[in-house]
């Protein structure tokens, strides 16, 4: 009997189980869903275990599912995702060396985290290039590696756990999609190709290149959000709002209100979406996106993939997941297989993991590893160029943030409007027209001081000696400069702000702090020459630096801490863009 591997995705609105065996092409052999409380989830999250439990226990009764290997998916704005080039090494070193540079890379504690890595494919040196010391360049491979927090992980495994069913691994969603989705696309040379799950409580891109993943983003909103606007908006319960969002033309009277309180929600969507693919596409390495493939039970929502296509100008169109899969009698008539599309696509993937060789990312079962000296000090080099990565990704922080803001304002405006067409029945229209008001204000004083951080570390990395490399970064702003007097507040690379006014030109806004090492004192004095010429800086200075006997390497290092102060020449062009479009 050929190998049969189940996959269960815990959704925010529903819990959906695909079994899959092992043929070609895979075939399903059964599938069914059964909807949650409306409470029981969050954001991808577990709030009710007890409901998930239910669900669970009544979804392998009505299919009869046996207790074989069960593989769960996780989606929460929580997951981290990063992916990072390292020499070769056999998995038990590599576990180790990235758990040792995990500080850098993750913005959660390590003991908080389920971590788990996983190799994604060898990456050949250029012919003839070499290394710091003259000799050919080491081998590389690329790994993508994955960090939840440990306790959202577990209450998942739990809550399944309760109901009789033993999962052998936690997977993560925007890779099942991968799996099930994913395949060669364009026809004039290696192109990409962005899937976007738009769920309940979460909405998942991912940016896939002939089926390995390059960009992964998860954020918080979707179909949810949309039933709460109208709830709102027209002041129904959540039922009444679920039938309206399916079937808006249904009452014709409540058409145009429900379409102005969905516009927020449905923005919100199609700027995180646009905002991915543009962070994708500014990527060195970046292959040309050829289209949009839109797959959940949200992205059914009329309008949303005509808005995504106009956004980021690409074809949009519904995903196929059947084209990869065959389905066996799993219960359905041939009119309703169609309609299954939308949510075969996560089940079925987090299946296929179970199926394929090699190693697949498991948040269940990581246990941390120890590594030796030498091989932490070869690969501190090369992790050390993910920091511009986690760097770009905080900007995509700072943007959506700002994005948020114009949602937020948008609705707003929206209700004023319709505050002010009732003045007799809503007293507050002059309320709502000043909470928009501060909305802009606020946005404004968040980007007055917005330092472009990832443009600082382009230009660190296009201008840093060849002799040293960069092994930490710190940068905060102050208000020290701004022209109102009396304000006060601090902005780290986190985004959080709290400062009002326009610095003065050619002032101090901030300070930087960096870790270097290089290959002797006279790096230093070239570190000093070359990124003193970096506009964002001045006053920069050394105050120590130590040669370092004891390294693992042939030759003794020299490591150093710099400082500068920043300058209004890093300031980003954000606010000048906010401007624009208001």
């Amino acid at each position: 009997m050929a190998r049969r591997v189940i996959g269960l995705d815990v959704g925010t609105h529903a819990v959906r189980v695909a079994e899959v065996e092992l043929e070609d092409p895979p075939r399903v052999t059964a599938f069914g869903q059964v909807a949650l409380p409306y409470d029981a989830m969050r954001e991808g999250e577990i709030v009710d275990a007890t409901a998930v439990t239910k669900a669970v226990q009544r979804l392998w009764t009505e299919l009869g599912l046996g207790k074989g290997e069960v593989r769960l998916g996780i989606a929460s704005p929580r997951v981290i995702v990063r992916t990072v080039e390292v020499p070769v090494m056999a998995d038990a070193d590599l576990e180790g060396a990235l758990r040792f540079q995990a500080g850098d890379l993750l913005p959660i504690p390590l003991e908080e985290a389920a971590f788990d890595f996983q190799v994604l494919e060898s990456v050949a040196a250029a012919p003839g290039a070499t290394g710091e010391d003259g000799e050919a360049a080491e081998p590389m491979q690329r790994v993508l590696i994955a960090a939840a927090p440990r306790i959202t992980v577990e209450a998942l495994a739990d809550a399944v756990r309760a109901a009789g069913v033993r999962p052998v691994a936690v997977d993560l969603v925007p890779l099942a999609l991968v799996r099930s989705l994913g395949r060669r696309v364009g026809t004039n040379g290696p192109a990409a190709e962005a899937l976007v799950s738009v769920g309940s409580g979460t909405t998942v891109i991912v940016v896939q290149e002939s089926g390995l993943p390059r960009f992964v983003r998860i954020v918080g909103g979707g179909g949810r959000a949309i039933t709460s606007a109208i709830e709102s908006a027209l002041e129904v319960d959540t039922d009444a709002a679920e039938s309206l969002k399916r079937d808006p033309a249904a009452d014709p009277s409540t058409a145009a209100a429900i379409d102005a309180a969905i516009a927020g929600p449905l923005r919100a969507i199609v700027e995180a979406v646009r905002g991915s693919v543009d962070f994708y596409r500014g990527q060195p390495d970046s292959l040309p996106v050829v289209r949009i493939t839109l797959t959940g039970g949200a992205s059914l929502q009329a309008g949303l993939a005509e808005a995504i296509g106009e956004a980021v100008d690409l074809p949009c169109v519904a995903a196929q997941p059947r084209s990869l899969i065959t389905l066996g009698d799993i219960g359905f008539g041939a009119d309703e297989i169609p309609q299954l599309d939308p949510y075969l696509a996560v089940p079925v993937g987090l299946a296929l993991a179970g199926l394929a060789p090699g190693r697949r990312i498991n948040l269940l079962g990581a246990q941390g590893t120890t590594i030796d000296r030498r091989t932490l000090t070869t690969i501190g080099a090369a992790v050390g160029g993910g920091l511009l990565v986690v760097l770009g990704l905080l900007t995509l922080l700072a943007n959506n943030q700002l994005s948020d803001a114009r949602s937020a304002r948008d609705e707003a405006q929206a209700r004023n409007a319709a505050l002010e067409a009732e003045a007799a029945k809503y007293a507050d229209a002059q309320a709502q027209a000043a909470t928009v008001e501060g909305l802009r204000t606020q946005a404004e004083a968040v980007l007055a001081t917005d330092v472009s951080w990832a443009r600082m570390l382009q230009e660190i990395a296009r201008t840093i000696p060849n002799d040293s490399w960069l092994t930490t970064f710190q940068g905060s702003v102050t208000d020290a400069g701004t022209s109102s007097a009396g304000t006060s507040g601090t902005t780290t690379i986190a985004g959080t702000t709290g400062v009002v006014g326009t610095p003065v030109a050619g002032t101090k806004i901030g300070t930087a702090s960096f870790g270097v090492t290089g290959l002797d004192f006279t790096s230093v004095a070239s570190w000093i020459q070359r990124i003193g010429e970096i506009p964002s800086f001045t006053n920069l200075w050394v105050p120590n630096a130590t040669k370092d006997s004891s390294t693992a390497t042939s030759r003794p290092l020299v490591t150093y801490s710099s400082t500068a102060d920043v300058t209004t020449s890093a300031i980003s062009e954000r606010a000048a863009e906010y401007g624009r479009v208001r």
